[in-house]
C-alpha cells in the first residue's frame, strides 16, 4: 500500500469484528512505528499491549468503575477548559456525526452513556494498546510521541487493520498502572483500539471532515 493511500484510509474505527489479531503482526507494527523522529533520538515513549485474558480483565474492571461513575482524575488535561469557537465547532461536528450515524438523539442520555462505555471495551477490538510519555519531556517530547502514534495507525492500515486513538483511557491512570505496571516516571497518554474493522456497523459509516487548505496554510514568497 502506498503511504498516501494509508493516510487517506486511516480513520477512527469504533466497531470491530470478533477476529483475533496475530501478536506477530502487532510486533511488526510497533517495530515500524519506532522509526518515528524524536528530538536527539530521545524516543520518550513506552508501549503496553493487552490481549486475551489481560485485555478482558481490564475491560471488566474499567466498565464496572464507569458504571459506578468512578472516573479518576486525569494526570494531564486532555481538552482545554477554555475552548475557542473554532475548537468547539469542530468538536461538536465530530460528536454530532457519530450520534447521527448511530441514530442517538441529543436528549437520549442512556444511549449516549452506553456508547461512551464502549470506549472501555476498546469498541470490541481484540487488542488494546497503551502509550505513555516519560515525565521528563516537555511539549516537544509529547509531539515526538505523537509521531510514533501516527506511525502505529498507518502501519496498522497497511497490515489490513484499523485503530481508534482513545484519550478516554486518560481517565483511568491508576487502573491502567495496576494492570500494565508502567513506571512512576511515565504519564499515561492514551489507549489505542486495534483490530479488524466492522465495516457494516453504523459507527464506522461516517468520516470527519477536514478544513480547507487555505484555512490552515499560508504560503510566503517575498
Amino acid at each position: 500500500m502506498e503511504l498516501k493511500d494509508a493516510i487517506l484510509k486511516r480513520y477512527s474505527s469504533r466497531a470491530y469484528l470478533e477476529k483475533k489479531v496475530d501478536i506477530e503482526t502487532v510486533k511488526q507494527i510497533l517495530e515500524l512505528a519506532k522509526r518515528a523522529p524524536s528530538g536527539v533520538n530521545s524516543q520518550p515513549w513506552k508501549v503496553y499491549v493487552l490481549c486475551d485474558k489481560a485485555r478482558d480483565n481490564l475491560v471488566k474492571e474499567a466498565c464496572e468503575l464507569f458504571d459506578k461513575g468512578e472516573i479518576e482524575k486525569e494526570v494531564y488535561q486532555v481538552y482545554p477548559s477554555e475552548r475557542p469557537d473554532w475548537y468547539k465547532a469542530r468538536q461538536r461536528g465530530a460528536g454530532f456525526a457519530l450520534y447521527d450515524a448511530l441514530d442517538i438523539k441529543r436528549e437520549d442520555t442512556e444511549k449516549r452513556m452506553k456508547q461512551a462505555r464502549k470506549n472501555y471495551e476498546f469498541f470490541g477490538a481484540p487488542v488494546g494498546i497503551f502509550i505513555t510519555v516519560n515525565e521528563c519531556v516537555g511539549p516537544n517530547g509529547w509531539g515526538h510521541v505523537g509521531h510514533f502514534i501516527q506511525n502505529i495507525c498507518l502501519a496498522a492500515v497497511d497490515a489490513g487493520l484499523a485503530t481508534c486513538l482513545q484519550e478516554a483511557w486518560a481517565g483511568f491512570p491508576s487502573l491502567i498502572k495496576k494492570h500494565v505496571g508502567y513506571g512512576d516516571d511515565e504519564i499515561l497518554w492514551c489507549g489505542i483500539a486495534l483490530g479488524y474493522e466492522d465495516s457494516e456497523d453504523p459507527a464506522n459509516s461516517f468520516r470527519t471532515n477536514r478544513e480547507d487548505f487555505e484555512s490552515y496554510t499560508k504560503i510566503l514568497k517575498e
